[in-house]
């Protein structure tokens, strides 16, 4: 495992990674037992979007910075890559001494890729950033032929995002919609924003409310008007795969994006503005109201005092928004996940919000943490607001306890590797297998895992996963390489958190089928995009 500790880089918030092992070094490929993948089912234009640590050092970056890069590429299904992106990277663009940090509209060159039988794949794409080439490496795993689980996997940096085959949307169909954006400050202080609001026939914002926490504070930051600063508005272009959206409030002014189009629920957004702010995330059309039943949940970010924590748990919710359940949390590497079993509040939604007391939640210490939370068709966007940490995630509703075997799925994994202090980023592929009366079962698979450089197929060692008797949706994950509690959405679709003592992560795993219709509902898991960071040295605002 190659790591250079020269780099500081940034701990990851709400979003993952894999604890590097022993496993082998040249284990088998092999195919989910749903079919083999090959380069024909990476075809077509994608939307790409990924986030995370850039290494490039400068006097002002003496440590790195975060980056984002959201745009699509165009896969010719053979080994070809090409299409157009834009990258917000003021850590780069510092190294190659320029002062221009977003650049849009860039032309990818030289693409190329490749896919293995298990469905990982490899790639690089090449853009000048000022006038200077710059080359990305990625690693992939698909999970069908319209969607993936992606990382930047190469010596310049490391992050984690996904592939999504496009569609088109009309400006009509975006009538409400609910986002999650996280990245850094100007300052590169942990930055990280939930909202909603209404649109009009011509994309202007008629209704809707912003909340922030940066760096640890949301003081002055909380439920702050979309429209009473100035306009807002989210605007298609004619061909209805892109637009530009301005999020305007008294907490950060007005914040400009670029929005890139997956479908008509869903929609990626990377900021384009001048204000050396770096966020990015998803916009899903917005829900007034959250189902009765089951949600599965997880949180990335840190505590109090500026320490890495992931939360993970099972919340049932009522018809009059009445939440109980548990909490599963990994504190600074406290190991095997602690569990508070009494976590209890009430969302009470107002326009597509509401502002969450959590009693009984910890982030290592028991508080009455305060949450807004915004349905919507990706999830409840969660963002933490109470000045005790900066904690960003996403409630699913359950539709099932158990996930399928067997049956193959691909996996990725964002987070900090506590003893070095790099941001790992994963991409894994594994096959699940049915072994014990009470559902537990044996996994085998390969990991490509970027922990400050990049290891390429390592195998994940001896691996079983052991559900909770009666199911319920929560399980326990043991490799040679990582240790998990995991949370099923549905019978495809699984969160976790990563219980390891050297290591916080979360992330999502998914079923894989190689013949699947490529315009059939993927999951739409928002934290797997790069969570929110806090500079290692910084950590948090004081």
């Amino acid at each position: 495992m190659s790591v250079r500790n020269t780099i500081v880089l940034f701990l990851a918030l709400s979003t993952l990674s894999l604890l590097v092992g022993c496993g082998s070094s040249s284990p088998a490929v092999v195919p989910p037992p749903s079919g083999g993948f090959t380069a024909s089912n990476f075809s077509g234009t994608y939307v790409i979007s990924v986030s995370g640590a850039d290494y490039s050092t400068s006097t002002n970056f003496p440590n790195g910075g975060s980056f984002a890069v959201a745009g699509t590429l165009t896969a010719n299904g053979t080994s070809t890559l090409t299409g157009t992106i834009d990258v917000n990277d003021p850590a780069l663009a510092a190294a190659l001494g320029s002062t221009v940090y977003v650049q849009t509209g860039l032309p990818v060159s030289d693409g190329t890729y490749s896919v293995t039988s298990d469905g990982r794949g490899r790639g690089s794409i090449t853009v000048t950033f000022d006038g200077s080439a710059v080359t990305f490496a990625l690693d992939f795993v698909l999970n069908s032929n319209g969607h993936g689980l992606i990382t930047r996997f190469d010596d310049g940096g490391s992050g984690s995002g996904t592939i999504d085959l496009q569609t088109i949307a009309s400006q009509g169909s975006l009538q409400a919609l609910a986002f999650s954006l996280t990245g850094s400050d100007a300052s590169q202080f942990a930055l990280a924003s939930v909202g909603g609001f209404s649109l009009d026939s011509n994309g202007n914002v008629t209704a809707g409310t912003q909340d922030f926490n940066d760096g640890g504070s949301s003081a002055n930051l909380i439920d702050l008007s979309l429209t009473s600063q100035g306009p807002s508005s989210l605007v298609l272009g004619s061909s209805g795969t892109t637009g530009t959206a301005v999020l305007n409030t008294s907490g950060f002014g007005a914040l400009g994006f670029d929005v890139w189009v997956i479908d008509s629920t869903h929609l990626k957004l990377i900021e384009t503005d001048t204000s050396a702010n770096i966020l990015s995330g998803d916009a899903y059309t917005q829900e007034t109201s959250i189902s009765a039943g089951t949600l599965a949940f997880t949180l990335g970010g840190f505590d109090s005092l500026g320490d890495p924590f992931v939360a993970g748990g099972l919340l049932g919710i009522d018809v009059n928004g009445v939440i109980s359940g548990f909490e599963d949390f990994n504190d600074s590497g406290s190991g095997t996940a602690a569990t508070e079993p009494n976590v209890g509040g009430t969302c009470t939604l107002v326009a597509g919000r509401c502002q969450v007391a959590l009693s009984g939640f910890s982030n290592g210490s028991l508080q009455n943490f305060q949450f807004a939370i915004y349905p919507s068709s990706g999830g409840a966007q969660m963002l933490e607001v109470d000045g005790l940490g900066l904690t960003l995630g996403a409630a699913y509703t359950q539709t099932s306890t158990t996930f399928g075997t067997p049956q193959g799925y691909g996996l990725n994994l964002t987070g900090v590797d506590l003893n070095s202090g790099f941001e790992v980023d994963d991409i894994a592929e594994f096959s699940a297998q049915a072994v014990g009366s009470n559902g537990s079962g044996s996994l085998s698979g390969i990991v490509d895992i970027n922990d400050g450089g990049p290891d390429f197929k390592q195998g994940l060692g001896s691996s079983t996963y052991t559900p909770d008797s009666p199911a319920t949706g929560r399980g326990s994950i043991s490799t040679g390489q990582f240790d998990l509690e995991y949370y099923t959405v549905d019978s495809s679709t699984a969160i976790f958190i990563e219980s390891d003592s050297s290591q916080i992560a979360l992330g999502t795993f998914q079923l894989q089928s190689a013949s699947s219709d490529p315009g059939a509902a993927q999951p739409a898991i928002s934290m797997l995009r790069q969570a929110t960071r806090v500079h290692a040295a910084l950590r948090r605002r004081k």
